[in-house]
């Protein structure tokens, strides 16, 4: 008969995840409106060249619009399309006059980019 080892095992790693269910009851008071809200909106128009990844108020395409790239802090909802696909937040910076692309690669050349501004206000 073969004699069995005493020996302990070891894990050994850098992290320890867990995880833990609460429930929690709330009681909200809010009051609603009865009138819609109201909104405006304006975009920004360009066309990528196929090596750019920074835009500006200068690469506006104007036949469809001249507001430039504005202040993201002045409205609700910014969207950015590119080629007609809505891009995910982190993967676009915008400052006043500024729209830079923090992806790997530009876009293909032609394709439309629009940025999209939405403002709601009562």
């Amino acid at each position: 008969m073969k004699k069995r080892s005493k020996k302990r095992q070891v894990i050994s790693t850098k992290q320890v995840y867990d995880w833990q269910t609460t429930t929690i009851d709330l009681i909200l008071r809010l009051k609603v409106s009865k009138e819609p809200m109201k909104g405006k909106t304006y975009q920004y128009n360009t066309r990528s060249d196929g090596v750019r990844k920074v835009y500006t108020n200068s690469d506006e395409l104007t036949e469809y619009g001249n507001c430039g790239i504005l202040n993201p802090n002045k409205f609700s909802i910014i969207n950015l399309y590119i080629n007609g696909v809505l891009q995910p937040p982190n993967t676009y910076n915008v400052v006043e006059g500024r729209l830079t692309l923090n992806t790997n690669d530009a876009p293909i050349e032609g394709a439309p980019i629009i940025l999209q501004y939405i403002a709601l206000y009562q």
